[in-house]
């Protein structure tokens, strides 16, 4: 019996530290590195939906919203997309002058015209008559894209389809600087809003970035977008599934084992008090 249960400590905790040895390989060089009170370098140049070049210094003229993003994803990137437009339909403020969105693809390919296609899309969203430079949809080079997303902390990997990264949008004062990063953590499967934001909580973080007050965030783990399962994904599941196997059948053994070693002192028992 104790050669049984030390076996089966031992198998719990190995399968813990390869679970955790395999969440870190896969998502190593992906997640968010929060800078709150930095500024993002306001002389980048990139693209916008109509293909014009736009400084970025010209767009934060007042509180910004910027969601790194790629405009090709078809997993969970359109379903941020169309809550935040919901949400946006529901703030009390004035998107002419109160604040700005820009929704920024980390993935060169992309074209002002994906751009301009998911900007129709989004803005027909909201439901209600929106201001079009509310909504800036930008491209750049790789260069630029590796110099916002160093800037604000995000970490995306290119993967053999697309790109695993985190789902977060990046609030910034006027002039650039970062106040708050507001995590997508849930996604519920089979609602029609699958994500949800808060418009109190948009308001608020809009609040605190027009006085470039930096509002403290509790650490948590971002939900992560991906196609496919990065390359040590897979081993991670099929870890688990075989560690959660050979657990269940080790306690049915046990369970086992314990039934008829009380079986026995029960007879014992009976047999010495006859």
């Amino acid at each position: 019996m104790k050669n049984a249960c030390t076996f089966f400590v031992i198998l719990f905790v190995l399968s813990f530290f390869g679970h955790a040895g395999a969440k870190s390989e896969s998502f190593d060089t992906v997640g968010v590195d929060e800078r709150p009170g930095f500024f993002v370098p306001s002389d980048l140049i990139f693209r916008d939906e109509t293909g014009r070049e736009v400084i970025l210094k010209k767009l934060m003229d007042r509180p910004v919203v910027l969601v790194p993003t790629y405009f090709t994803c078809s997993h969970i990137c359109p379903q941020m997309l169309g809550s935040l437009a919901v949400a946006l339909s529901t703030l009390p403020l004035n998107a002419e002058k109160d604040y700005r969105v820009i929704t920024m693809s980390f993935d060169e390919t992309d074209t002002a015209r994906d751009a301009d296609n998911l900007k129709k899309n989004y803005l027909k969203a909201i439901g209600r008559p929106f201001p079009e430079d509310a909504w800036k949809f930008l491209t750049a080079d790789n260069q630029t894209i590796g110099r916002i997303l160093e800037a604000v902390g995000v970490k995306v990997k290119k993967a053999e389809h697309g790109f695993v990264h985190p789902e977060v949008l990046v609030f910034l004062s006027p002039g650039g600087k970062i106040t708050r990063y507001l995590y997508v953590s849930k996604y519920q499967y089979g609602v029609a809003y699958p994500i949800t934001f808060s418009g109190l909580d948009l308001q608020r973080s809009f609040s605190d970035a027009l006085q470039g007050r930096v509002a403290a965030t509790c650490p948590q783990e971002p939900l992560y977008c991906f196609l496919h399962e990065p390359g040590r994904q897979k081993l991670f599941f099929t870890v688990m599934k075989v560690s959660g196997a050979v657990t269940l059948a080790l306690m049915l053994v046990l369970f086992v084992i314990l039934e008829k070693r009380k079986g026995i002192s029960q007879e014992r028992r009976n047999y010495s008090g006859e």
